[in-house]
C-alpha cells in the first residue's frame, strides 16, 4: 500500500512539472517596449533598507539627475508617533545617460571621465541653544568628501531606448558639511530599475 502512494505521488508532481513546462509564456513578458513600476532601493547604515517608488530623472544638457523621495526612520526616538520617520530627498548625478560605471572621483582607473554624485537632503532634529529640538534640513553628500576621496559610484546597467527606462546600481558614503556633529551616512545595495526618462 505504501509503494501504491509513493508512486501515485510521482505521478502527480510529474504530471505537474511537465504541465509547467508546457505552458506557454506570457507575450507581455518578453515585450522590451512596456516599462514597469519605477522603484529605488537601498540600504541605510546597515540599519535599514528603503525603498520608494516616487522617483523622477530631470536633465541638464548632458548630465541626468535621479530624484527619489524618502522617508527614513528616526532611530532616536521610534516611539513617538510624529517624529518616528524622517522626510528625505535622495539625488544621484550621473554624468551622462550611458551604460557604464559612474565613480565619484576622476582616476587613472577611470579613463571614460564618467563621474557620478549623490546628495541626500534629511530633516535632522537637532536641538538650538535653548535645547529644543528643531527641525533642519542637512545634506549629506559625496561633495562634501575630501579632494581625491572615493565616496563610492554608481552604475547605469541597461538603458531601453524603446521604453525610455533605465535601470541600475550604486553605492555610496554621504558626508555632512564641516560645522555639523554627525556621521557620514552609507547608502549600500542601492538598486533603481523601470526609471522612465
Amino acid at each position: 500500500m505504501r509503494k501504491l502512494k509513493y508512486i501515485l505521488a510521482s505521478v502527480v508532481l510529474s504530471a505537474g512539472f511537465a504541465s509547467c513546462e508546457t505552458e506557454p509564456i506570457d507575450e507581455k513578458v518578453k515585450d522590451d517596449s512596456l516599462p514597469g513600476a519605477p522603484i529605488l532601493s537601498f540600504d541605510l547604515n546597515a540599519k535599514e533598507t528603503v525603498v520608494t517608488d516616487k522617483v523622477t530623472v530631470d536633465f541638464n544638457g548632458n548630465s541626468m539627475e535621479v530624484i527619489a523621495r524618502l522617508s527614513l526612520i528616526n532611530h532616536d526616538n521610534t516611539s513617538n508617533p510624529e517624529i518616528r520617520y524622517k522626510p528625505a530627498t535622495l539625488y544621484i548625478q550621473f554624468s551622462n545617460l550611458i551604460v557604464g560605471n559612474f565613480p565619484t572621483t576622476l582616476s587613472i582607473d577611470n579613463p571614460s571621465n564618467f563621474m557620478s554624485s549623490a546628495t541626500l537632503d534629511v530633516q535632522e532634529l537637532i536641538p538650538n541653544d535653548d535645547g529644543i529640538l528643531q527641525k533642519v534640513w542637512v545634506e549629506y553628500s559625496t561633495n562634501n568628501a575630501t579632494e581625491k576621496q572615493n565616496a563610492g559610484y554608481g552604475n547605469i546597467t541597461n538603458v531601453n531606448g524603446i521604453a525610455k527606462y533605465m535601470n541600475g546600481n550604486f553605492d555610496y558614503i554621504l558626508y555632512p558639511e564641516e560645522d555639523l556633529p554627525l556621521q557620514p551616512q552609507r547608502l549600500t545595495k542601492g538598486n533603481f530599475n523601470y526609471l522612465t526618462y
